[in-house]
């Protein structure tokens, strides 16, 4: 089958940038003692998971107990699950898990940590625990040195637990370079005072782990930080070009779209909307569209209704066809991948493998 074969909207990945992405990361991790723990939340495929793990990942990370029990019925035993789990039978299903896999999950109170421990210990089960930091992002995570001093106390009392360290998701970095500099410093503070209470204290910090593609090939350069969890970075988007962290180069994933009208005078309208791109933002300043045509940068997907994508090319010089294929880049990776069932691997112009989505809507 050729990428011509493909009925439009299509995801394909091109697999000779995503081998060479995953190389390249396996590669800075090695050379810098960090283990690497990709996010699968990206993908959400086990097939890919394998590849990062035959190319040197210690393990992976998910977002939701479903992605976890995805990857464990693939043979995947080593997982951390990056979100505090909260909710009528989380913890029980948790505890499940822990037992048949080598678990650890991310909080940032006692009361979860509570909930998972009365689970775990009906199960004879254990779980890791790896107390959040908020380190500026301020979505989840304790917000100072005592804080997290009192959870990982807390933590390594309880049955069924093990306090194995920290976590943190530096979202507020997905700035420029310099920008980043700037604002890692005031994280670093953060971990050195942590790491210092917990010393202090006696208790043993066996990981600290930081996480997002931003800042992976910037591990090495905070305080303590041993493991890393990026995701984004198989697939690349627009918004991880436009920080500076990946080029158009480096864009395994693209999303293959058929112009269906250009009766509008400078528009030309596509069949991939919100339902395929996602309406996920650019995420810089002055950034406008929700994705970017390959080969015309003076394109703008400047509108996206549900199944319709709405270019404004006023500004290209190009003459817009209809039934012509386009290529467009998505913002946001992950929300893409998500919405549809499978994605191609391709080599060139031919189809070389077809991947089920298996951990799509896995968001319980």
């Amino acid at each position: 089958m050729f990428i011509a074969d493909l009925e439009t909207p299509a995801i394909v990945v091109d697999l000779d940038v995503m081998e060479r992405n995953i190389s390249r990361m396996a590669e800075y991790c090695r050379s810098h003692n960090l283990r690497l723990r990709p996010h699968t939340k990206s993908h959400k495929i086990p097939e890919l998971a394998k590849r990062q793990l035959d190319q040197s990942a210690n393990g992976i990370t998910v977002a939701k107990i479903g992605e976890a029990e995805v990857m464990l019925e693939a043979g995947i035993t080593d997982m951390l699950i990056a979100y505090p789990i909260v909710g009528t039978g989380k913890a029980e299903k948790l505890a499940d898990l822990a037992t048949r896999a080598d678990v650890s999950v991310s909080l940032d109170s006692v009361a979860v940590a509570e909930a998972i421990s009365e689970a775990a210990k009906k199960r004879d089960a254990r779980v890791g625990i790896l107390v959040e930091m908020d380190v500026g992002f301020h979505r989840c995570g304790v917000t100072n040195e005592e804080e997290v001093l009192a959870v990982a106390r807390a933590v390594a009392d309880l049955p069924g637990l093990e306090f194995k360290g920290l976590m943190f998701f530096p979202g507020h970095l997905q700035v420029p370079e310099k920008e980043r500099a700037e604002l890692r410093a005031g994280v670093n503070d953060f971990l050195g005072a942590s790491l210092a209470k917990l010393e202090d204290a006696g208790l043993r910090v066996d990981v600290v782990s930081g996480g997002s593609t931003p800042t992976a090939r910037e591990g090495h350069l905070f305080t303590g930080v041993n493991e890393i969890r990026p995701g984004m970075y198989i697939f690349n988007d627009r918004n991880m070009v436009s920080v500076g962290v990946a080029s158009i180069e480096d864009c395994a994933l693209s999303v293959i779209t058929t112009v269906v009208s250009t009766s509008v005078p400078g528009r030309a309208i596509v069949d991939a909307g919100s339902k395929t791109l996602s309406s996920d933002t650019h995420q810089v300043t002055a950034g406008k569209g929700f994705g970017m045509v390959k080969n015309d940068p003076d394109a703008e997907v400047e509108r996206l209704s549900e199944e319709h994508g709405n270019l404004n090319i006023a500004r290209s010089p190009r003459a817009y066809r209809v039934g012509e294929r386009l290529e467009i880049i998505p913002n946001h990776v992950c929300t893409t991948v998500n919405m549809h069932n499978r994605i191609y691997g391709v080599r060139g112009e031919r189809v070389e493998t077809v991947w089920e989505v298996s951990g799509r809507g896995k968001v319980q």
